[in-house]
């Protein structure tokens, strides 16, 4: 019992430091693929979350019939580290568009890239150490 209150002061402590915006290793979600349009682009969502799961990333995929800004906006407010955005143009490219939390610009990779970079920021900081 002592250790289950333990642990919620600990969580509640995480929370109450990073202000709800964990780093990506410690994030629930690290990672939202985006889909511009459901067409060819939800495809393309689908398969990118699909590689990012298999470098061991927490992923999810909004398909939804809204605007890209809307969901930037609504992935933003719930402090999601990394945003993917991917349209037609990315698809047939096989780039990805990265959009990170706390900055408007973006960073357009390619899907390798980008598996790449986020795999070993989603590592823990003792495991980047471990690797190096």
């Amino acid at each position: 019992r002592a250790i289950l209150g333990s642990m919620e002061r600990f969580i509640g402590i995480l929370i109450e430091e990073f202000a709800g915006a964990f780093p990506i290793w410690l994030a629930p979600v690290q990672v939202v693929v985006a889909a511009i349009s459901d067409d060819a682009a939800g495809a393309y969502a689908e398969e990118v979350a699909a590689e990012l799961r298999k470098a061991g990333l927490r992923v999810e995929v909004d398909r939804r019939n809204e605007t890209i800004n809307y969901k930037v906006r609504e992935h933003s407010l719930q402090k999601v580290p990394v945003i993917a955005v991917v349209g037609a143009r990315e698809a047939e490219e096989r780039k990805v568009a990265l959009r990170r939390l706390g900055s408007n610009g973006q960073q357009i990779l390619t899907l390798d890239e980008a598996l790449v970079s986020l795999a070993g920021e989603a590592l823990p900081p003792d495991l980047k150490r471990a690797r190096s």
